[in-house]
């Protein structure tokens, strides 16, 4: 497959948003034979009421959505939006810059059309060959859709073929939607395999080693196959503090000598420039840069 620059990573991203918007939208009004179609009730918020087993694994940073995800992902994203609803007035990582995050999340408004609930957390991995696998926490939990039940491979779990989106859902913490039957298999495999396989998170390693996971906005990509990659591997992370201010981190693998020496140069002024933090550290392959300042000035500056 053709290598993505990382204006292609954002091209891809949006083009997955407009298309989640479409479809979140519609519900459709033809039903299959009701003797082969479940129909959703709302139940209470404790469970999804769905037969077999439900999806139940960690769900607190990026590193715990990468862990269920296949290894040809080469981006995602991880956002705590409870926790910035419960700090912040508005939605602040809507209003970040598309350089500093390199994808462009989906809105909350279109996640909580998808299932007419409240998303707290959610995890979006978009693999090479366009494929995507979307985790959400929400509340309440309820099947607010239609679908038609297929068990899974193992037997184990209700998979949800949806009449609205076409897309497939697997319910649980998180709740799992994606494209394809396969895609599902693939992350209940991943789930269920009690031996030790490779996964998303594997690739990653090399920066998320140097990460804290407390952030509540996080990034990981893979530019690997970009001929005007910055770096090998790039992770972010925003952090809002108790005293309004931000702090950001940044930790690039393998990255370009014009990326450190420019990150350096801007290190030198930083406090000058108003930043109350401005931390730059190298271990072999990895550069890792820790800021902290107003949202403005996070928000604006270089990351390469």
């Amino acid at each position: 497959m053709n290598s993505k620059t990382g204006i292609q990573i954002i091209a891809a991203f949006m083009v997955l948003t407009m298309v989640l918007s479409t479809i979140v939208m519609l519900f459709s009004g033809d039903n299959s034979d009701p003797a082969d179609t479940i129909q959703p009730e709302n139940l209470q918020d404790d469970y999804f009421n769905v037969a077999g087993n439900q999806i139940a694994h960690g769900f607190n940073s990026i590193s715990d959505g990468l862990q269920m995800s296949t290894m040809d992902v080469y981006s995602s994203y991880f956002i705590d939006m409870e926790y910035i609803n419960d700090t912040s007035f508005e939605p602040w990582d809507e209003q970040l810059s598309k350089n500093l995050t390199m994808v462009a999340p989906i809105n909350s408004s279109i996640l909580n059309n998808l299932y007419q609930s409240e998303t707290k957390q959610v995890f979006l991995a978009e693999a090479f060959n366009r494929d995507f696998i979307l985790l959400n926490t929400m509340n309440p939990k309820v099947v607010a859709f239609d679908y038609i039940g297929v068990p899974s491979n193992d037997s184990q779990y209700l998979i949800l073929k949806r009449t609205d989106t076409g897309g497939i859902n697997v319910m649980g913490d998180p709740t799992l939607y994606t494209s394809s039957l396969d895609n599902a298999e693939a992350v209940l495999t991943i789930l269920e395999n009690w031996n030790v396989q490779q996964t998303a998170y594997d690739t990653f390693i090399p920066v998320l080693n140097h990460s804290d996971d407390q952030s509540e906005f996080q990034v990981v990509v893979n530019l690997m196959f970009s001929p005007d990659a910055f770096a090998d591997l790039y992770y972010l992370g925003m952090h809002k503090n108790d005293d309004e201010s931000f702090t950001r981190t940044t930790i690039y693998y393998n990255p370009a000598n014009e990326t450190t020496s420019h990150i350096n140069e801007l290190a030198g002024t930083g406090l000058e420039r108003g930043f109350t933090q401005y931390d730059v550290t190298t271990d072999e392959y990895i550069m890792k840069v820790v800021l902290t300042g107003e949202f403005l000035l996070v928000n604006a500056e270089d990351n390469k």
